[in-house]
């Protein structure tokens, strides 16, 4: 018999590599925009967050040097040295708007990242490239002087490309205005004191930043109101021209840094939408971030939340849109009286049908009943429970709430940022809850869109409408617009069904279920 000889491992040396290069193109495309912009944003994000008075960002075209530089906390030693570790994620959800120094990281797809940073007993700088694809190296230097001030960094980027967009001085402040617009207009900081303690300004090049002002801009504000308490501050204007693309629609905001823009998210369609431009902040959406901090959340507790406060923007938009002539009663804008019910229809036959539609589970949720969860309901005649924790929750009415699925928003007080929980130093009263999570479910809106043949589309988890489809003017002639709309959601979502299943098949049964439920 032949003998399997064992091989020794001792003694025997090796070397976990990792492609740095892919790690860092692969964070570069979980951003919507390019490169040169995610640096800029990531960096003031950065250094928001480090709660600073002044954020100075100077070019210096000699040395095809970026630098950002601002007088928040600095960087302990332990800080620094997981600033430069690729891997680690020193920002948690929920606080503030950064994402763990990725725009010095990402810098190193663009040259060499010099880094100076001041607190109480602390002062070192660093230089930082990417040697190849599977080494970035750092070394301590001394300091420079980038940082004047007691405390603060600064981040200094020598781009090898002598033509990139971050030597403009124009193109960075147009990032900026775009990305931050809330902290250089006077009156959003009535919604951004409690997030930032002093008056953030910002330069370029020595110049401080204003915003862009249109000639025939007429603004018309707005307050976003939920529990009878002010959540956001926002504004509308209507101008004569066609505004670019990137431009028009309601931008929002959280700690001042732009999330989303546009109609779509939503769910508005006015009349005529190049000319319409806005932004609304809301602090307390930051709670709800997704981990690159560039969009939200899309779990069930956190579009709970998202929704909600989209339909309070709609309801503080609606009676604008209406004096600006953007919305009116016809078939360009129903009402929810009418559609919210037809969504309670919708959910019920999708419900029944997911056995054998699974795949469309994402969008309405499973079958069946939500996770157990619990919470505590605030009181203010029960015993200490809790203390005050951050983020809110949603659940359904069992043992201390208003009946199953009718629905509970734990949160206590005027704050529909925090929860009580339970803990043995409580200093909060409320009464013990059980329950189960609730599911978003699909929404339903109308748009006119003449441009488009079909019945409606799919975005997000919104159906929408085209109301500018023939057959939709003839059914409102014969009151059938109900129908229609069941007829356009099913034909919407047989676009989405598993490879091999029947549109047809899932049209007929749905308008089937449909038909009996009635």
């Amino acid at each position: 018999m032949k003998k399997t000889l064992q091989p020794s491992w001792e003694g025997t040396r090796g070397e976990t590599r990792v492609n740095y290069k892919h790690l860092l193109e692969d964070l570069r495309d979980m951003y919507p925009f390019p490169l040169n912009e995610t640096i800029i944003v990531e960096l003031i994000a950065n250094a928001l967050d480090a709660q600073p008075e002044e954020i100075k960002l100077t070019i210096d075209q000699r040395r095809r040097a970026l630098t950002v530089i601002d007088d928040g906390r600095g960087m302990s030693k332990q800080q620094l040295e997981q600033y430069h570790d690729l891997a680690a994620t020193t920002k948690a959800r929920g606080k503030g708007i950064g994402f763990a120094g990725v725009g010095a990281k990402l810098s190193l797809l663009l040259g060499k990242v010099v880094t100076e940073t001041r607190t109480k007993g602390f002062h070192a700088a660093t230089e930082w490239y990417l040697q190849n694809d599977f080494h970035a190296p750092w070394l301590g230097t001394s300091p420079k002087g980038k940082v004047s001030t007691n405390m603060g960094s600064a981040v200094m980027i020598v781009l090898e490309d002598t033509g990139s967009p971050l030597l403009d001085a124009d193109s960075v402040a147009d990032v900026i205005r775009r990305h931050y617009y809330p902290l250089l207009d006077d009156e959003f900081w009535p919604m951004l004191w409690g997030v930032y303690p002093k008056r953030v300004s910002l330069y370029v090049n020595g110049s401080i930043l204003h915003t862009a002002s249109t000639a025939d801009e007429k603004r018309k504000c707005f307050s976003v109101i939920q529990k009878r308490r002010q959540v956001g501050h926002g504004f509308i204007m209507k101008t004569s021209h066609e505004l670019d693309e990137a431009q028009r629609g309601i931008a929002v905001s959280t700690y001042g840094k732009v999330i989303k823009r546009g109609w779509e998210w939503l769910g508005i369609s006015p009349r005529n939408p190049a000319h319409l431009a806005g932004l609304v902040e809301i602090p307390a959406l930051s709670s709800i971030l997704a981990t690159n901090k560039a969009d939200f959340l899309k779990d069930g507790t956190s579009l709970k939340k998202y929704y909600s406060c989209r339909e309070a923007i709609q309801e503080a938009l609606d009676p604008i849109l209406r004096s600006l002539g953007e919305i009116t009663s016809s078939a360009e804008y129903t009402e929810r009286e009418l559609l919210y019910p037809i969504e309670k229809e919708v959910q019920q036959v999708l419900e029944d049908m997911l056995a054998d539609f699974p795949e469309l589970s994402p969008l309405v949720g499973r079958k069946g009943r939500g996770e157990p969860v619990e919470g505590v309901i605030p009181d203010e005649e029960s015993p200490l429970i809790g203390r005050l924790a951050e983020g809110s929750s949603s659940m359904t009415g069992t043992m201390g709430g208003a009946g199953e699925g009718s629905g509970l928003e734990v949160a206590p007080g005027p704050d529909p940022d925090m929860r009580i929980e339970p803990s043995s130093e409580a200093d909060q009263r409320g009464e013990a809850h059980e329950g189960r999570k609730k599911r978003p479910t699909l929404m339903i809106s109308y748009e006119n869109d003449p441009t488009s043949p079909e019945l409606g589309r799919l975005w997000e988890n919104t159906v929408w409408i085209n109301t500018s489809h023939p057959a939709y003017g003839r059914t409102r002639q014969n009151a059938s617009e109900k129908y229609y709309v069941h007829v356009a959601v099913a034909w919407v979502l047989s676009k989405h069904l598993g490879e091999g299943k029947s549109a047809l098949e899932f049209m007929n049964k749905y308008l089937i279920l449909w038909g009996k439920a009635r």
